[in-house]
């Protein structure tokens, strides 16, 4: 029962602007009485079903990405491959020495939160915003992409809350931004949970299995229901919204520590 819960929490809160790491640290902690290291192991490892529900929503473009049918294409798989290194060399010292405690990263959260509402709200009315798309994605916004998705490991700082942030503030529509964040989101998921399985030798269980099949599959509808949202809404709205819901997501943690 926990290892379908768990994948179905991962498989919502992986495409919303609060940290699934996070949330799913303290209810592993809370309800099965875990170490916190233990807990984000198992989080970092559902993010392998949530990548394949990215790779599975986005499979045709991921070809074209893949064969480089043009030069766009071409190019954004040079960026993607260089956000993956750059993840990984942020990501991969930060998890090692990972003493961080819940409160920092939650902290940044807010800050996610409070940017993504003020951006919508300095947004709103005005025509034309939020109209790049990511053919016009620099290097620089590339390398600023991975390095705070290397942040993202962070028990409480949400990776697509970051990236999505980013790129709103860059001014790529609500659709561009989820779109970018979350082709992005492919690689550094399959990278990290791989990786996390070589280095920390994780054994892989029936219930990880039934876990990661879980959150694949809610994954995939949960990502198809936010991007037709974001395709159909104000940009200001957008930005609005998602503030809003990051910040809803540090209230698990002030309850946590409340009760404690």
């Amino acid at each position: 029962m926990e290892a379908v819960v768990f994948g179905a929490l991962q498989g919502v809160l992986e495409w919303l602007p609060v940290s699934s790491e996070g949330n799913l640290v303290l209810l592993m902690v809370a309800w099965l009485g875990l170490s916190p290291s233990e807990t984000l192991r198992s989080a970092v490892l559902l993010h392998l079903g949530t990548g394949a529900a990215a790779l599975a929503y986005y499979r045709a473009e991921v070809v074209r990405i893949a064969l480089g049918v043009d030069e766009g294409y071409r190019r954004l798989r040079l960026l993607l491959m260089a956000m993956t290194l750059v993840t990984g060399a942020v990501g991969l010292p930060v998890y090692l020495l990972l003493n961080l405690s819940l409160a920092q990263g939650e902290a940044l959260l807010a800050l996610t939160g409070l940017a993504l509402v003020a951006t919508g709200l300095m947004q709103r009315g005005r025509e034309g915003a939020g109209r790049r798309g990511s053919d016009e994605l620099s290097w620089a916004e590339a390398l600023g992409l991975g390095v705070v998705q290397g942040l993202s490991i962070i028990p409480g700082l949400s990776r697509s809350g970051v990236t999505t942030t980013l790129l709103l503030l860059r001014g790529y529509s609500p659709s561009e931004s989820l779109r970018v964040s979350f082709l992005i989101s492919i690689p550094a998921s399959f990278a990290a949970s791989l990786g996390l399985m070589l280095i920390e030798d994780v054994a892989v269980t029936q219930a990880s299995l039934i876990s990661v099949s879980v959150a694949a599959l809610v994954g995939f509808v949960a990502l198809g229901a936010l991007v037709r949202v974001a395709e159909r809404v104000s940009f200001w709205k957008i930005c609005v919204g998602l503030g809003a819901v990051a910040l809803l997501g540090l209230v698990p943690g002030l309850l946590d520590r409340l009760v404690a």
